[in-house]
């Protein structure tokens, strides 16, 4: 309240401030027209009085050249910095000067007293209506009037008393002074507030004018053909210009507008309703640039000749727009990544969900196998077969429950390798066509059994060496034709490989196999690379896994391809996929033993007595070496070797290893690589570091690590060749003879 108040009393005061300066401006005029009055008027004057008062000439022109001269004097004076500054004091000089010219004219001559009396009265009166000063100063004029008129009574003769009329043109004075009071305190109100009036009308147009030169919005009038009138500097810095002039020379439809069409819109709507607000619309600055402008226009008529104007305001709203259109971005991305979050976490319940039942499965896969080789073996610890024939039989039925209880547990390691991020591809030089035919070969005697025809065609026209992982591509092929054999009962199984695109570098091979088995239902192609789904149908019991498609699908996008199917129920199915090879440049090494795999049953030649007796004789004259800390597999593997023809001694550990080197008596080593005491590694890098010919003695690791990386850590170690658990019995063969022959 105190600060309205206070702040009340602020207007007031410079509204009385406002008009004290201008009635102090607006006195100089009326009281230099007074003072010329009263020259004229003097001089006038001093001509009658002198033809008619002849007695007094001397007096008479001391009298009027006084006020004839002070009056000129004063009107210089107010010319100067001194009188414009204090027009009052003037004023009064001047009236005094009047009055007590003419009080002096009635005390000469008293019978000019009611000619003098009227004539001065006349002045004052005329004095308080022109002249713009307060009712005090009108008093004080009116006071020393009256003195000086009663005083020129006072010390005159008795004749004065005596003059007709005489107590009736004092009463007039008095009046007359009185009446000059009250014109001049009428017109003090009057002036007051038409100064007033005029102050505040001053100052709303010194608020207008601020605002409109300060304004941070574009303020414009202009005419209904697109012509500015009237704008403002914030305007002006809006469209790029520098000066009125150049946009007055502008025609918004065309200079300003940057599409016509938004310009006829805005007219029509002005037509129609009047005014529009917020009216968004893409402007042209002066360098061409655009920017985006929100207008609020309004029509008016108050031209003096009818005419219509559009007038309004508008702002700059580019960066606003830009900001709304990041801040739609940003919304659209956060609802996306809701979005997939969503999809993400359903999808993660979803796969929880497969994993559970995916478990319960595994554990009915891993223990029927398991459950065989089990059962097979106690058949045989407890001598229950009839003959030899039914033995071998329950040998290979256990065999064949091991192997698939194998492939079940790789699946299940190449799973949790994927879904870490830890599963990596091999790049070696390798023969493609040696490859397929080793899938094939695998799953030939399955197909045969079941009648079903293999083919295989491949484009001649594929370079016989490519470079890239030859067992993650044999896997992928086996999963596909394992899935055709096991899901087609008649009919054939086609493989067709060719080449998709091929540069100097690269060869993009598609490889397509196609089956005439039962088919798959529409609905359930979208499932089968998914993870943990088992995708079943009515008319086959057939399963498997539920891992081989989805761990091929993997393998195929690390090798920069991908995999689809086609499938119709009934008719068969047709899986597609594409791989990315590097050309073959140069070989590597004279010869190269390629890794074996897990799932490798390559089809050996059965051999003759005749040639199993002479290879006896010459694997007798060589004497192995086996390290293995493992009893069980160290029996299993001395077994093993001695049946194929081999002289073999065991030890269990690596410090045993490299004594039993040191005497020279055995011309290979089989080394574990994984031991508790000394490792294979370091027993290898010792060997290869003795003295004669003992350093040089083949060595071949014996592992259950079958990546690449292994195999290349045990090769740098000095090892000269690798092979993974289990241990096929024919390629361990032949990898020993290999290097037995080679060291001959």
């Amino acid at each position: 309240m105190k600060e309205i108040n206070s702040f009340k009393n602020t207007i007031e005061k410079k509204k009385f401030e406002f008009f004290k300066d201008q009635s102090k401006r607006a006195l100089i005029s009326p009281f230099q027209a007074l003072a010329r009055f009263t020259v004229v008027a003097g001089i006038v004057a001093l001509i009658f009085e002198v033809r008619y008062f002849s007695d007094h000439i001397v007096q008479i022109y001391i009298s009027r050249i006084s006020a004839i001269a002070i009056a000129f004097l004063l009107l210089v004076i107010s010319n100067t910095k001194f009188g414009k500054k204090n027009p009052v004091l003037l004023v009064h000089i001047l009236l005094l000067s009047i009055i007590i010219s003419f009080g002096i004219m009635i005390y000469l001559i008293p019978k000019t007293l009611i000619f003098n009396s009227h004539i001065i009265s006349l002045i004052i009166f005329t004095a308080a209506l022109f002249l713009s000063w307060e009712v005090t100063n009108q008093i004080i004029v009116a006071i020393y009037y009256n003195i000086v008129f009663a005083v020129s009574i006072v010390f005159n003769n008795k004749s004065v008393f005596i003059l007709p009329n005489m107590l009736e043109s004092v009463i007039l004075v008095l009046i007359i002074s009185i009446m000059a009071i009250v014109a001049s305190y009428i017109n003090y109100l009057l002036r007051q507030e038409a100064v007033i009036k005029n102050f505040e009308v001053s100052q709303s147009e010194k608020k207008f004018r601020n605002l409109f030169e300060n304004s941070a919005e574009g303020i414009f009038q202009f005419t209904r053909d697109g012509k500015f009138l009237i704008m403002n500097p914030a305007l002006i810095k809006i469209l790029g210009f520098s000066s009125e002039d150049e946009l007055k020379r502008l025609n918004l439809t065309t200079d300003v507008f940057k599409r016509k069409s938004d310009w006829d819109l805005l007219s029509k709507l002005l037509e129609k309703q009047g005014k529009v607000r917020n009216y968004r619309v893409p402007f042209k600055k002066k360098d061409k640039t655009e920017l985006t402008i929100r207008m609020n226009v309004r029509t008016t008529d108050e031209d003096e000749n009818g005419m219509i104007y559009f007038e309004g305001s508008l702002q700059d709203i580019t960066q606003q727009v830009q900001a709304e259109v990041e801040k739609q971005k940003a919304l659209d991305a956060l609802r996306l990544e809701k979005l997939k979050a969503d999809t993400i976490a359903k999808k993660a319940q979803q796969e929880s969900s497969f994993k559970s039942k995916f478990l319960a499965s595994m554990s009915h896969e891993v223990r029927t196998p398991m459950n065989s080789v089990m059962g097979f073996l106690t058949l045989i610890e407890n001598d229950l077969f009839e003959d030899k024939e039914e033995l071998k039989g329950f040998a290979g039925d256990a065999r064949l429950a091991a192997e698939s209880l194998l492939e079940i547990i790789n699946n299940i390691l190449d799973i949790s390798k994927i879904e870490s991020g830890r599963m990596e591809l091999d790049e070696v030089d390798f023969i493609l066509n040696e490859e397929i035919d080793k899938a094939l070969s695998i799953i030939g005697q399955t197909a045969r059994k079941k009648g079903v025809a293999l083919e295989k065609y491949i484009d001649k026209d594929i370079a016989e060496k490519v470079f890239g992982d030859p067992t993650r591509y044999r896997q992928i092929l086996l999963n596909l034709l394992s899935n055709a054999v096991k899901f087609t009962d008649e009919g054939k199984i086609s493989l067709n490989v060719s080449i998709k695109s091929k540069n100097e570098a690269w060869i993009e091979l598609l490889t397509v196999v196609q089956d005439s088995g039962v088919g798959i239902p529409g609905d359930k192609l979208s499932l089968l690379f998914e993870p943990y789904i088992q995708v079943r149908t009515k008319k086959s019991s057939k399963e498997g896994t539920g891992l081989g498609l989805m761990i091929s699908k993997e393998f195929v996008k690390l090798m920069n391809g991908e995999i689809h199917v086609e499938s119709k129920v009934g008719v068969g199915s047709r899986f597609s996929f594409t791989v990315k090879m590097k050309l073959y440049q140069e070989a590597k090494l004279p010869f190269e033993i390629g890794e074996q795999s897990v799932d490798e049953n390559i089809a050996v030649e059965v051999f003759s007595a005749a040639s199993q007796e002479s290879k006896q004789e010459l694997n007798t004259k060589k004497r192995l070496l086996l390290v293995e800390d493992n009893p069980i597999s160290q029996n299993l593997e001395l077994k093993i070797l001695r049946e194929v023809g081999y002289e073999v001694e065991a030890v269990s550990n690596g410090h045993d290893a490299i004594e039993n080197v040191k005497t020279g008596t055995f011309n290979l080593v089989l080394m574990d690589v994984e031991m508790t005491d000394m490792d294979g590694i370091t027993a290898t890098q010792k060997i290869r570091v003795l003295e004669g010919s003992n350093a040089k003695i083949p060595i071949i690791a014996v592992t259950a690590h079958s990546s690449m990386k292994d195999r290349e850590r045990c090769l740098a170690a000095g090892m000269d060749d690798y092979i993974a658990k289990p241990i096929n019995i024919h390629f361990l063969k032949i990898t020993i003879d290999q290097w037995l022959n080679t060291n001959n």
